[in-house]
């Protein structure tokens, strides 16, 4: 039973580790990996539609759209993984949600202050708030599997 705590804990502190390798990239570096993204999101959508729906004009936006998602899709994980751990440590539903909203959103916030030293990027706390979407996020889905079960 405490090798599954232990794996479980791991996992969160890789998790964590593939934040940090994310946030520490440079300006550029971070833009060019999202805009890449950015591009083949683009092109599944026009083979999916067969219409181009994202011109040279939103193009930025999609793009800004993109690292958007990518901060509550990272956030997501971070709160399942963090849930699942301190959940398998306590067996308190509740006590496991407080300390898994509490140290996503601390881990969040440190992330930001982490851009501070990198180059071309800086802390935003407008990110934490769409990090916030994320670890909420996954207790909303959370919510709504039980109730269909």
């Amino acid at each position: 039973m405490k090798s599954k705590i232990y794996i479980r804990w791991a996992l969160v502190f890789v998790w964590m580790a593939v934040i940090f390798y994310f946030s520490a990239q440079e300006g550029a570096v971070s833009h060019q990996k999202s805009f890449s993204i950015a591009i083949f999101a683009e092109k599944l959508i026009e083979f999916i539609t067969g219409k181009d729906l994202i011109n040279s004009n939103n193009r930025k936006n999609f793009e800004f759209l993109i690292r958007k998602i990518a901060h509550v899709t990272e956030y997501f994980i971070l709160s399942m993984l963090f849930y699942k751990a301190f959940y398998e440590y306590n067996k308190n539903p509740k006590k496991s949600f407080i300390l898994t909203a509490t140290f996503s959103i601390l881990y969040a916030i440190s992330d930001e202050i982490h851009q501070v030293f990198v180059s071309d990027r800086g802390p935003s706390p407008v990110d934490v708030m769409i990090d916030s979407v994320g670890i909420f996020g996954y207790f909303v889905v959370k919510k709504s599997k039980n109730k269909l079960k």
